[in-house]
């Protein structure tokens, strides 16, 4: 017999596997600046500069911001369950679905030039929820490790 408390969770699970990702509602880059500075939440995690964390710290590559887009869109091509829904004006729409419940995790990347190199901000939030159990953490950090080998690649080439 199922408990009705673990029901209710598979329910409240099930409904945040709704949401759109319709690529034309990709966020402009102030908007993600935005998104940004609301800081993390029990769903939500964002890289800010001085986080303790450094899977919330954002990453710094020395490339230019369109070599930095290729690393993006080929390191998440390349992870299961990673989807790119769209790119623009230095903001790329990524998706993650976590195994069991398939709920969709948006994730937000932000390439800002600095000086030769390019700045990499995130933020990956739960569709639904209110608690992520630290899945949006764990989702930065897979990223970062994943654009971390590739940019070493391609810095190297």
């Amino acid at each position: 017999m199922i408990r009705p408390a673990l029901l209710a969770l598979g329910v409240v699970c099930l409904a945040g596997c709704r949401g759109s990702s319709d690529p034309s509602a990709l966020p402009s880059p102030g908007d993600v600046v935005q998104l940004l500075s609301l800081g993390n939440r029990s769903n939500v995690a964002v890289t800010s500069d001085g986080a303790t964390d450094p899977r919330l710290r954002p990453h710094v590559y020395p490339l230019s911001p369109v070599q930095t887009a290729h690393v993006v869109v080929d390191a998440v091509e390349q992870m299961p369950r990673w989807e790119i829904i769209a790119g623009r004006d230095g903001v790329i729409w990524a998706t993650r679905r976590t195994r069991v419940f398939k709920l969709v995790d948006d994730v937000y990347l932000l390439l800002l030039p600095a000086h030769d190199s390019t700045a990499v901000f995130a933020r990956s939030a739960s569709r639904g929820g209110l608690y992520d159990l630290g899945q949006n953490r764990r989702n930065l950090g897979e990223l970062w490790m994943a654009l971390d080998r590739r940019a070493r690649g391609a810095a190297g080439h």
